[in-house]
């Protein structure tokens, strides 16, 4: 299936669900079923970077890793008023369905297609091979053209070298690896150049 172009929300009120989000990362040992009964209806997280910046803000990554995974759903970190323009870089390590993150994405991606990469392992089973090509297929819907390589990338840092080579625009990742890219953006020191990102559970 090819890619269409998108219509973005572009002149539309920015989303910013850190308000929401707050119980995700303030609840000991993860959110409690009823903080997490009133979020039923939430598809995803969309959070703003550059509250990772402010003076008096504090989260318990771990909190809110436990969190997320309760509540299964995306989560984006993103630039105000900043479109994705540039390639999608996507990691899949053989588990991942990013299903639900691409229809979270469309409305930040341009009304032209760009193109998307996705970096895999060397070595998969059977199955989880299955999944690969299911991923390509899906990314196909979005994104084009689509490029496909195996590199032993590790660590947010590692993907955040190789993507300002490539210049890439949108990190998709696994949820697992969004406590390092948290840690990554509140340590930058330019948070303009931390590249956007959605973690898929």
């Amino acid at each position: 299936m090819e890619a269409k172009a998108i219509q973005n929300h572009g002149g539309q009120a920015q989303p910013d669900d850190w308000v929401s989000a707050r119980s995700f990362y303030t609840c000991k040992n993860g959110i409690c079923n009823d903080c997490l009964a009133k979020h039923e209806n939430k598809k995803q997280l969309i959070l703003p970077l550059s509250k990772l910046k402010e003076q008096d803000f504090k989260i318990d990554l771990g909190h809110f890793l436990k969190s997320l995974a309760k509540f299964e759903r995306p989560v984006l970190f993103y630039h105000l008023n900043h479109p994705i323009n540039e390639q999608a870089l996507i990691k899949f390590t053989g588990h991942e369905n990013f299903e639900n993150s691409f229809e979270v994405i469309k409305p930040f991606l341009p009304t032209t297609i760009i193109p998307a990469t996705i970096i895999s392992p060397y070595a998969l089973s059977k199955n989880n091979r299955l999944k690969e090509q299911k991923l390509v297929r899906q990314t196909k819907q979005y994104f084009e053209p689509l490029g496909f390589i195996k590199l032993h990338l590790h660590s947010v840092a590692d993907y955040h070298e190789y993507a300002e080579s490539e210049k890439v625009g949108l990190l998709m990742m696994p949820l697992k690896d969004l406590p390092d890219y948290v840690q990554y953006a509140m340590h930058s020191k330019d948070l303009n150049k931390v590249i956007p990102a959605i973690f898929q559970p």
